[in-house]
């Protein structure tokens, strides 16, 4: 058996200068544990840290060791307790960031060739204990060659596309129905160990091929062989010879040590206890079979090949700036792992700052927009990848149909721009080359809407029985052709005309994207104001269920704060209230909140007023769902035409401007 020098010295050399020492506070010294200490000594000698740090035998940790790889040439660092040219000054956060996250003190990463996809698993307490005998290596002054890697091997931000195709931080944890001698056996090899790394052969990429785990791979010009179980029974192993081999390098009539192997059992196989080459011994004899699927791409229900090209438009479109795993950069630009607005039943928000961006806000830069960049298919496939990556378990229910369906609202210019000093009808239209709504088919529905009719899931039938099932964009842009002449010929302001058209084509994009997946998008059992970017529509529920079911007053459905000052401001009025008086409402609640979303204001109200509407004595369910409907409809249809306010970061005025009026000649919405 050929091992590569050090288990990791392919991978490890190419992580030179990945352990460059960092400014930053000294640790103090806590007192001298010294079973902590040697217990790091001991796990140090398991991971085989030292030979890969060794350049010069007579510096050991100094780092210097060289290797070609096909990238280059590179180097391993210091990791010498020296202040100035080893890891002096890092602070236990920095080490582990670096060894199980493969990220490096000053924040750049580290290389796939340090093992930290290995070690990643590698328990708290065994952290601790490394970390106890690392910094008090005696500090060895010695500053390793520069690495010679070519472009664009030497620009570490293209290590943004391996992270995310092949790792993912995770600790080890126990095969439930194996043993424990077993168990430990997976933790010395994969963990610790990280056998693999040397012998399983690696991708274009230098990852580790999963169907080709341990069948062996060319290191250094020496050959590592296939040690999955089927081949070391095939090849005439026991598990005594293996362990003996393990222990001295030697297992009579079967082979000797030589190469590089030697300096692996010379340096680490050879000082562990017997029980854990046991364990080691125990676990190859009955390793399991190798997985087909890098770990991200296993933790994904996209299907493979959707999941590979989205990791791809990821890197190249968003991880500058949210970064590897959706971490964002701290106040600066938040995270997309855990982000509520990201993994929202309703996929529009995501959707719709994909394809309009985002205006600044508090702390937050603004986020440009994609839609001339990114294709529907595109737009869906990043959509679903952040919705399912990095522990969000949104479901990937974005289809390149829904993405249509919101691209056509882009058509129509946000109020307060320029293009909205004059009101005109804007051009509607598909993609380039793409055609447009069929234009008697239009004017028909002019003309319906001018005469009264307002419902969106009505004219959407209509247009569809007459131009022969158009494509959603195309449907969308033909119900925004039709209604805008209505709107043109309105008294109102041109910024209110602006609004009420921007709503009616959020609207009509809602009704449409809705059909372009089977089944219900999420389980809302009222009507309900959902975010779209930085605004909102309104999502009736598909059918009544046989009891008004109202949000629990928890604070996961709206802000508790949130949802406490809009109960205090509704009161307990007698349903049905005026349009107008809800409008009052609605304005109120926003200008008192002004760091609330829109979608938050109005369903504060919805929940609050579902709890009022839900006490009436003598009332049907569908009476009552009629009540709340109306009342929805009117409060989100109030916030989609006020006028968008500024971010505020002060305490919130007291004053509260009174509703704005409706256009004269522009219908109240659906009722």
């Amino acid at each position: 058996m050929v091992r590569v020098k050090g288990l990791s010295r392919r991978i490890a050399a190419l992580a030179a200068a990945t352990f460059l020492c960092a400014g930053g506070p000294a640790l103090a010294q806590p007192a001298d544990d010294a079973a902590l200490v040697a217990r790091g000594e001991y796990l140090a000698k398991a991971a085989d840290c030292m030979p890969c740090h060794t350049g010069d035998k007579a510096r050991p940790f100094a780092g210097g060791l060289g290797l070609n790889t096909p990238f280059g040439a590179i180097f391993s660092p210091n990791i010498t307790s020296d202040r100035s040219t080893g890891i002096g000054l890092w602070t236990y956060a920095q080490f582990v960031d670096a060894v199980r996250n493969g990220i490096r003190a000053d924040g750049a990463y580290l290389y796939p060739a340090m093992p930290f996809d290995a070690y990643t698993g590698i328990s708290d307490d065994d952290m601790k204990a490394l970390w106890a005998y690392v910094r008090r290596i005696p500090p060895i002054p010695n500053t390793p060659p520069a690495n010679q890697l070519a472009f664009p091997f030497n620009v570490r931000l293209g290590m943004l596309a391996w992270r995310e195709l092949f790792f993912t931080e995770a600790r080890f944890t126990p095969t439930a129905g194996k043993s424990a001698q077993w168990n430990r056996g997976a933790y010395l090899v994969e963990a610790l160990g990280h056998c693999s790394d040397c012998h399983t052969p690696r991708n274009i990429m230098g990852a580790t091929r999963g169907k080709a785990h341990f069948l062996g791979a060319e290191v250094d010009g020496f050959w590592a062989p296939d040690i999955a179980s089927a081949a070391l029974k095939k090849n005439g192993w026991t598990p005594d010879s293996l362990a003996a081999f393990l222990k001295s390098g030697s297992a009579t009539g079967k082979t000797s040590v030589f190469g590089p192997m030697a300096e692996v059992v010379h340096d680490s196989l050879g000082f562990l206890t017997e029980q854990d080459r046991a364990a080691i011994v125990t676990y190859l004899f009955d390793a399991p079979p190798p997985k087909d699927k890098p770990a991200p791409q296993a933790a994904s229900p996209l299907a493979a090949d959707v999941h590979a090209r989205a990791a791809a438009l990821y890197v190249d479109n968003c991880a500058a700036c949210h970064m590897d795993k959706g971490a964002g950069r701290g106040d600066a630009i938040p995270s997309l792992a855990g982000n509520p607005a990201v993994v929202a039943a309703e996929p529009y928000n995501v959707v719709m700052a994909i394809l309009g961006g985002l205006p600044p806000g508090g702390t937050y830069g603004a986020m440009p927009s994609f839609a001339g960049r990114l294709d529907d298919r595109q737009v869906a496939d990043i959509a679903n990848y952040v919705r399912t990556s990095w522990g969000n378990a949104a479901a990937p229910n974005v289809t390149a149909a829904m993405v249509a369906a919101w691209r056509a609202t882009a058509h129509v210019p946000d109020y307060g721009t320029q293009a909205a000093s004059a009101f005109t009808c804007p051009d509607v239209g598909g993609a380039p080359g793409a055609d447009g709504p069929d234009p008697k088919a239009v004017a028909a529905l002019s003309a319906m809407m001018a005469g009264g009719q307002r419902s969106i899931p009505m004219m959407v039938d209509a247009y569809n029985a007459a131009s022969g099932n158009a494509g959603p964009g195309t449907v969308v842009d033909a119900l925004t052709a039709a209604y805008c002449p209505v709107v043109a010929r309105s008294d109102a302001p041109d910024w209110q005309k602006y609004a009420e058209l921007r709503r009616f084509t959020l609207q009509a994009a809602m009704d449409v994207s809705r059909r372009t997946v089977s089944g219900p998008v999420d389980s809302q059992p009222i009507a309900w104001a959902l975010p779209v970017g930085p605004g909102l529509v309104l999502k009736e529920p598909a059918s009544l269920a046989a009891k008004l079911a109202c949000p629990a007053d928890d604070g996961k459905a709206v802000p508790a704060d949130l949802a406490a000052a809009g109960a205090k401001l509704l009161g307990a009025p007698k349903p049905p209230l005026a349009g107008a008086d809800i409008a009052t409402l609605a304005t109120t609640l926003y200008q008192q909140n002004p760091k609330a979303r829109p979608a938050d204001v109005a369903n504060a109200l919805i929940a609050a007023y579902c709890r009022v509407v839900a006490a009436l004595p003598a009332t049907s369910v569908a009476e009552q769902n009629a009540l709340l409907n109306g009342f929805a409809a009117q409060a989100v249809q109030t916030l989609q035409l006020l006028p968008p306010r500024k971010v505020v970061v002060e305490a919130p005025a007291k004053a509260v401007p009174p509703a704005p009026p409706a256009p004269a000649a522009v219908p109240a919405g659906r009722k």
